[in-house]
């Protein structure tokens, strides 16, 4: 009887243990830092004309507006057309981002995170797409030359 309670106590601790190092390992992960990088997390189609995109976390409110960070990408179409800057195969550069001409950015909401988009044309319904965003920061953060991910959708309305 004395043995049977010896482990009964061995077990107990063994147990404690355990429990302890995975709460330990879940405070730490939930404690360990963010990326430096805000990344899009999800594209909705608001209005025929509109779109409301998300981040991770919050984006420094300039690059979030400025057209020249996002691209559309036709994903069915070799040549650009509706809302696309790009066609199928094509590659993002400079020169075939989103315009002030095409598109109105603006932040939404009070958390830094989401932005509309509103195109001076409907999107056109049952297209495929894939919006691109590059270049976006966290607010003070230095200069950023890569990408912040990208979210296929189709025109809904």
């Amino acid at each position: 009887m004395k043995v049977y309670i010896m482990k009964l106590v061995l077990c107990a601790f063994v147990f404690a243990a355990v429990a302890v190092n995975g709460q330990t390992h879940a405070a730490s992960a939930a404690a360990a830092p963010v990326s430096n990088i805000p990344m899009l997390t999800s594209v909705n189609q608001l209005a025929a004309n509109q779109l409301r995109i998300t981040y991770d976390q919050p984006v420094d409110q300039v690059k979030g507006i400025n057209p020249q960070n996002y691209w559309i990408q036709s994903t069915a179409e070799t040549t650009p057309t509706n809302i696309a800057t790009l066609g199928m195969n094509d590659s993002v550069n400079a020169n075939n981002s989103l315009t002030g001409d095409k598109v109105k950015i603006e932040a939404s909401g009070s958390t830094g995170q989401d932005f509309v988009l509103t195109f001076n044309q409907n999107i056109a319904r049952g297209m495929a797409f894939k919006l691109i965003v590059c270049y976006v920061t966290k607010p003070g953060a230095p200069p950023y030359s890569g990408d912040n991910g990208s979210i296929a959708f189709v025109g809904l309305r």
